[in-house]
């Protein structure tokens, strides 16, 4: 378990972050949302029309819907990528660290050419000094980078790992109770084109990324070493917010509630 309060050195790579986490809220609440509301709107004219090829009509727009949330996937998958990139970039030219090698691979040799996983990880420790893996929305954005991977490769080996662990994304296969059906697609899971991703899932993703900005807005605000009244009376706020698990997010557990997932 991380200390209850956690300091690093600041960069100015960490107030570049400010905008992170709201232009990811606005492009789920500006693009993505109006977008799929559009289509979810003609769906519902069209099963209320007696038109006799209305069923033809919201075969295609399902269609067009399954292709559009896999398109925003991607978007989102690449504005957390490119962002997370880009500060770990900044934070290793402030700081004058150089946290590799981290893998024996050729070519991880500099934060936009290590994978994403436990190359990224390891430095991302080594430069702020704290696990990626202790924030509370890491296992979120962990899915959201395999759930990217899967819609932009298609049938594969992240497909077969995303069916392991969410196989309720394919609702056609997806039956807990059915031993055969899963001991049956185990080593050949359902192909890409049956996954549905659920619009709460892109809003979940959107969120964990609002949220670990917001964590390491925490550590910033708490590394300033001389820190104004103003901003000393905040942070006793969010402190027992945290402590209290009041819209918990980071590296320390919760008195009462579980970390969000």
């Amino acid at each position: 378990m991380m200390p209850e309060i956690f300091t690093w050195k600041n960069c100015v790579a960490d107030v570049y972050t400010y905008r992170y986490g709201p232009i990811a809220k606005d492009f789920l609440s500006l693009v993505v949302n109006p977008s799929l509301d559009a289509l979810d709107a003609q769906v519902k004219h069209w099963q209320e029309s007696d038109d006799p090829v209305s069923g033809f009509i919201i075969s295609d727009l399902n269609e067009l819907i399954y292709k559009t949330r896999m398109a925003f996937c991607l978007s989102i998958q690449s504005l957390w990528e490119q962002q997370i990139r880009t500060y770990l970039a900044g934070c290793q030219q402030e700081l004058g660290i150089n946290p590799f090698p981290v893998s024996n691979r050729r070519g991880a040799s500099s934060v936009q050419a290590v994978y994403w996983g436990d190359e990224l990880n390891a430095v991302f420790e080594k430069l702020r000094s704290i696990s990626l893996p202790s924030f509370a929305s890491f296992e979120s954005l962990d899915l959201l980078m395999l759930v990217g991977n899967v819609c932009r490769h298609g049938d594969g080996s992240s497909s077969a790992r995303l069916w392991g662990v969410r196989s309720d994304l394919w609702p056609m296969y997806h039956d807990p109770d059915n031993t055969f059906l899963h001991s049956t697609l185990a080593d050949h899971p359902p192909p890409v084109q049956s996954m549905q991703i659920p619009r709460e899932m892109l809003e979940d993703f959107v969120d964990k990324i609002c949220l670990f900005w917001e964590d390491t807005n925490y550590i910033y605000e708490e590394s300033i070493e001389r820190k104004h009244p103003s901003l000393e009376a905040r942070l006793v706020v969010r402190r027992a917010e945290r402590a209290q698990g009041v819209r918990y997010k980071g590296f320390t557990t919760p008195v009462s509630t579980a970390p969000e997932g």
